[in-house]
């Protein structure tokens, strides 16, 4: 018999939930079944499926070991080195900044360890902020994310109630999101509200699509292009992108939806070879409890060099004051 005792990261959850984390190669008819024939009890008790778990609580495998390690995920104790960009970081969160040409997280088994959620679990194993041998369920994830070629901050989570909380604040539009990009042409102040749909693995406005909402400010127009701020108040994927293609303003640098001739200009000139937008603002909002700490607060990103580059040329030395 193994016997597991359930930790702050595990709490509060459905049996089923947790059994699908702890067992994540097992088929989740499989566990049901488990259920059913009293192999696995809660408190030595009969459980079902929708049984919540709390810290504290002791779960039972009647099952043996060699089946149960079968079934297990290997938690691997992941060691890079360290090239993490920390705009902040205390016991709940860490805000991290993220180059561009980065994968946000894996996107398959190539990537393991060539991504920033990696790199995050690597440094806290090795600040012993994260121990995956005594975690039962629970890995260090992010709340939100960014295209491979976009750069700025990510947010972290370090504990499952910070990540809980996090995600709903986001989802229910109380974390601000603001990028700056520089666009072809001279963008007037707009918000655009339109459907969009993933079509053919790029995004399109159609009557079908879900609805997203982007906010854009122009802070300076120069030699045909514009320095705009966005407030990210949807989060569709290639949103803003998207949206500026649709208004005719498309991100210099955007190989998928910009322009063209106007990327050639800039990869000629400027060594442009991704879409200039950049996460820098995100200000916090929402919580209560444990994390009510974090209310108002407001972090800034510095322009990454080649974004810096083009902005100085074309909007002058001054340019951060535009947005600062």
């Amino acid at each position: 018999m193994r016997e597991i005792t359930v930790g702050k990261n595990d709490t509060n959850q459905r049996m089923d939930r947790f059994l699908n984390k702890y067992l994540p190669k097992a088929p989740k008819s499989l566990i049901q079944k488990y259920i059913r024939q009293k192999k696995i009890k809660l408190n030595k008790k009969r459980t079902k499926p929708e049984d919540i778990i709390l810290e504290g609580d002791k779960i039972q495998f009647y099952i043996y070991e060699e089946v149960l390690s079968k079934y297990e995920e290997d938690k691997k104790s992941l060691i890079l080195e360290n090239n993490l960009d920390i705009i902040y970081e205390d016991k709940n969160i860490i805000l991290m900044n993220k180059p561009a040409g980065k994968l946000s997280h894996a996107a398959s088994n190539e990537d393991y360890g060539k991504n920033l959620v990696d790199e995050m679990i690597s440094y806290l194993i090795q600040k012993e902020d994260y121990v995956p041998r005594i975690e039962k369920s629970f890995i260090p994830a992010i709340s939100n994310r960014l295209d491979r070629n976009t750069s700025g901050i990510i947010i972290g989570c370090k504990n499952k109630y910070s990540l809980n909380n996090m995600n709903k604040a986001v989802a229910s539009g109380h974390v601000e999101k603001y990028y700056l990009t520089i666009a072809k042409g001279n963008l007037k102040d707009k918000k655009v509200e339109v459907n969009l749909e993933r079509i053919n693995n790029r995004t399109v406005v159609t009557k079908e699509g879900k609805e997203s909402v982007s906010d854009f400010k122009n802070l300076k127009y120069e030699k045909g292009f514009s320095l705009v701020e966005v407030n990210l108040i949807t989060g569709r994927t290639h949103q803003i992108r998207s949206h500026l293609k649709s208004i005719r303003h498309p991100i210099i640098g955007d190989g998928k939806y910009g322009d063209f001739e106007t990327n050639r200009t800039f990869r000629n000139k400027y060594g442009v070879n991704r879409q200039l937008l950049h996460a820098y603002k995100i200000i916090l909002n929402g919580f209560d409890g444990e994390l009510s700490y974090l209310n108002g607060k407001t972090f800034i990103s510095k322009l990454p060099k080649d974004f810096s580059k083009v902005a100085k040329d074309l909007f002058g030395e001054d340019y951060e004051s535009l947005y600062r």
